[in-house]
């Protein structure tokens, strides 16, 4: 149920990305939407495949606008509503706004027609669902998966990159066969029925569940023990010396650019493919895909040998081994992106499929980092470097809408916020290699007890170690 709820989360928020080529008219100069001896106009396309259909006029701001809408609505919520679970059970939190989720994804093609800030306003409240629903399940499978046991947990995360893979082939074959409203019925369809199945099936705790076995109850209460609710967790965590600590901001960068390169090719990629390469959608939907399909594939094998690698006793740790895989998954990729400010040529499927296949080196690496910073409180670091994370979505959104709506959609524009995308990552790598540390810090071993000035030392917590994962750091 978590695999398929991560997959539909990440549909959700990635269809607009291929749909919106369908949506928008765009200037014949520049589309084509099958190959390129076969010049045709989008609206005859879609004419002679579906009858007449309103192609919807909108610029490069407003497209910008819609794209980065889901993520000023994850922002909002996720900090402040994070914990909601706490209070209203995680289970029917999860149930609630994967179905409102659902039910805004089928209103989304009558708001697309009726008024373009009522479809603005409905990105905006999915992404507030899903700034709700990922947390929740995350704090539901807390009381359920024991702390040893975390790594084959871990395979859960794959729905976030087969569902970023998937979106593409999916909203693709869907516009070939249908129109692109459908794309949205069928997406909001799945998600109404997962909260349905997700309701009868999930509990918030063994204790509650129905039909769970005596055995599976007491093992399950033995090895997890006591699971503290997110608030009072977070009232215990020194926040005022994890904010003066620079490797602590080393790693929010690092995640940051990491974040951004991935969130780059996943907004702009199909629109960059179709209206400058001149490839088909259906063709840049596939090209789209390859290399998240690609990075699962790698990250998972990277992940497992690590692991084995890492609880070996009988083979030599390497030093600092985690920075070399910085160096792979940052440093490698944004260096060959961000030559295109010096090589006059635009970087294409292969150069970008390369440069996210060597991400792969990177999933999981924020998380594993954070639990050598802080076995104590990675939950809470780790969501406040995941806020951070989610700010790529907005700004690379309406940075590029402004910037090619100024300059007009060229190749040379392009491949100028190609060079920029692959810089970030670069100097976010560059700034963890310089002033990141991966052991423990000082302050891990630190309390902050409400309304006393004084600080005590206390053990670590039994408390389940699973954290919100997002889609640029799991496989």
């Amino acid at each position: 149920m978590i695999f398929l709820g991560y997959f539909l989360v990440y549909v959700v928020r990635y269809n607009l990305s291929v749909h919106i080529v369908d949506m928008v008219e765009m200037p014949k100069h520049l589309f084509n939407i099958y190959q390129k001896d076969e010049p045709q106009s989008l609206r005859s396309v879609l004419n002679s495949r579906s009858g007449n259909i309103d192609i919807l006029h909108w610029n490069e701001m407003k497209m910008a606008l819609l794209l980065a809408s889901y993520h000023i609505g994850y922002c909002i919520c996720f900090p402040i509503f994070h914990n909601i679970g706490d209070t209203f059970g995680p289970m029917w939190v999860v149930c609630v706004t994967a179905f409102t989720s659902g039910v805004l994804n089928c209103l989304t093609p009558a708001c697309a027609y009726f008024n373009f800030w009522l479809l603005f306003t409905v990105r905006i409240l999915i992404g507030f669902c899903a700034g709700a629903m990922i947390p929740s399940m995350i704090q539901v499978l807390r009381h359920w998966v024991p702390p040893t046991e975390r790594h084959y947990f871990m395979w859960a995360y794959c729905g976030i990159t087969t569902g970023t893979f998937s979106t593409f082939l999916i909203c693709a074959a869907v516009q070939y066969y249908f129109v692109w409203s459908v794309g949205f019925y069928i997406s909001g369809a799945a998600q109404i029925i997962w909260a349905c199945v997700w309701v009868l099936v999930v509990s918030d705790s063994p204790s509650k569940h129905t039909f769970i076995s005596r055995e599976e109850l007491s093992y399950l209460t033995t090895t997890i023990g006591t699971v503290f609710n997110i608030k009072l967790t977070n009232s215990h965590v020194p926040w005022k010396l994890i904010l003066k600590s620079v490797t602590f901001w080393s790693l929010c960068v690092l995640n940051f650019g990491y974040a951004w390169m991935i969130t780059s090719v996943c907004l702009h990629c199909p629109l960059y493919y179709t209206i400058i390469l001149q490839y088909s959608i259906y063709e840049a939907s596939a090209l789209v895909a390859l290399p998240f399909f690609l990075r699962l594939i790698l990250g998972t094998i990277i992940i497992q040998t690590y692991h084995w690698y890492k609880y070996n006793k009988k083979i030599k740790k390497i030093k600092h081994m985690r920075k070399y895989f910085i160096v792979v998954s940052h440093v490698v990729p944004g260096f060959l992106v961000s030559m295109a400010w010096l090589v006059p040529v635009n970087p294409g499927p292969v150069l970008l499929t390369a440069a996210i296949v060597l991400t792969a080196a990177g999933m999981d690496l924020t998380l594993d980092i954070c639990y050598s910073l802080s076995p104590n409180y990675v939950n809470p670091i780790n969501t406040v470097i995941k806020i951070i994370g989610n700010l790529p979505g907005i700004i690379v959104s309406i940075c590029v809408g402004e910037v090619t709506y100024k300059y007009k959609n060229t190749a040379l524009v392009w491949r100028y916020v190609w060079s920029f995308h692959g810089t970030v990552i670069l100097l976010s790598g560059l700034t963890f290699l310089i002033w990141g540390e991966i052991h423990v810090q000082s302050w891990n071993e630190i309390r902050r007890r409400p309304g006393k000035k004084r600080c005590v030392v206390v053990r670590p917590s039994t408390m389940s170690k699973i954290s919100e994962l997002d889609e640029e750091d799991s496989s």
